[in-house]
């Protein structure tokens, strides 16, 4: 495309997403999951969270090739006490859990009111803002969690001590769409570092330690992530482990610490929370409410330099319109590590638009 940086190409979202259900077919997922996994990558591409969307694409057919993701799991609820339910993910795609799991907590919500559904033994599940709005589509509000190893430096610490877990939070409006939060415990997360080391970019001081514990801007140097905020960041990803993990049983961080760093691939954990707005009276009113408190915000005086105030979601919901219609960017790098894994595979790449 005219003025495009030659560091990335573009693909239109429904050749690049039958490109991927190519791939993971491939790596020996069956057609129906590689389309329900397909369609959560695509989502983050679209919305811009680029670090969770195709460039994990090849580390997925690697671990899927390893077995380390199991391409025909067994999902069981192992357990139901009330309104809490433990779903064995059986080393499922993370993606595909997730979405198991939300789907149980919102069937639970539609008994009790209020539904938890821990995930045990998932994989990396990518943006799970997709399964918080789940609960969102389903007229609920949604929370969704997970743990993994350290890869994030705890605050006052120079090696990684706990996770970057993300948190994903979705509510409900009435004449707007449903408010969205999905964030690292992290200053950014992973990704992102995976995505400027494809395109070659160094990264902003702050993002990442090396591995003597030192601020870098080198992206290919970055050994450990920094915590959101200091204390506050390291102290949530703490808690989360906590939440994810302790409660089914399934500890991570303490046991890839005490192996001495970080376990290679470590089976994860997962809470996907869906809560019942008829619980607290008449939903049309509170997603009135909803509405009111987004016309509040936005009609604030905008800070010099600002044309426009995004609400939760609303800026990835515009890029989605933009990469609907431009198509979705691409770094070359990523893209050449795409190309490497259809070639491994017999599988032949869609055409990018340059």
């Amino acid at each position: 495309m005219p003025g495009e940086p030659e560091s990335e190409i573009r693909i239109q979202s429904a050749a690049l997403a039958r490109f991927v259900a190519a791939l993971l077919e491939g790596a020996g997922v069956a057609p129906a999951m590689a389309c329900e996994w397909t369609n959560s990558l695509i989502w983050a591409n679209l919305r811009g969270v680029d670090s969770h969307g195709v460039l994990r694409v090849p580390r997925y057919v690697e671990l899927l090739k390893r077995k380390t993701i199991n391409p025909a799991p067994d999902i069981r609820v192992e357990r139901r006490v009330g309104a809490i339910a433990v779903l064995e993910a059986d080393r499922a795609p993370g993606a595909i859990a997730m979405a198991r799991a939300m789907t149980q907590a919102i069937g639970l919500a539609r008994e009790t009111h209020i539904g938890w559904c821990a995930a045990r033994n998932i994989t990396h599940a990518g943006a799970v803002g997709y399964f918080a709005l789940q609960a969102a589509q389903a007229g609920m509000a949604g929370i969704v969690m997970t743990a993994s190893g350290p890869l994030m430096a705890y605050h006052g610490t120079r090696v990684s001590g706990v996770s970057t877990n993300p948190l994903a939070i979705a509510f409900p409006a009435g004449k707007r769409p449903p408010y969205l939060i999905d964030m690292s415990t992290s200053t950014v997360a992973m990704g992102k570092l995976i995505s400027a080391r494809d395109a070659g970019r160094e990264v902003p001081r702050g993002w990442g330690i090396d591995a003597q514990g030192r601020d870098t801007t080198d992206a290919a140097k970055v050994a450990t992530l920094l915590p959101m905020s200091g204390p506050k960041g390291s102290g949530l990803s703490f808690m989360i482990e906590c939440l994810a993990s302790l409660t089914v049983a399934n500890p991570i961080v303490a046991s890839a610490l005490e192996a001495g760093g970080f376990l290679d691939n470590p089976f994860l954990n997962g809470i996907a929370l869906a809560l019942d707005l008829t619980a607290f009276g008449d939903p049309d009113a509170i997603r009135a409410q909803a509405d009111r408190l987004g016309d509040a915000v936005v009609s604030l005086p905008k800070a010099a330099g600002v044309d426009r105030i995004f609400l939760p979601g609303e800026r990835g919901n515009a890029t989605s319109r933009e990469r609907e219609r431009d198509g979705i960017p691409i770094p070359r790098g990523t893209w050449a590590r795409l190309l490497r894994t259809a070639q491994g595979l017999g599988i032949t790449a869609p055409k990018p638009s340059e």
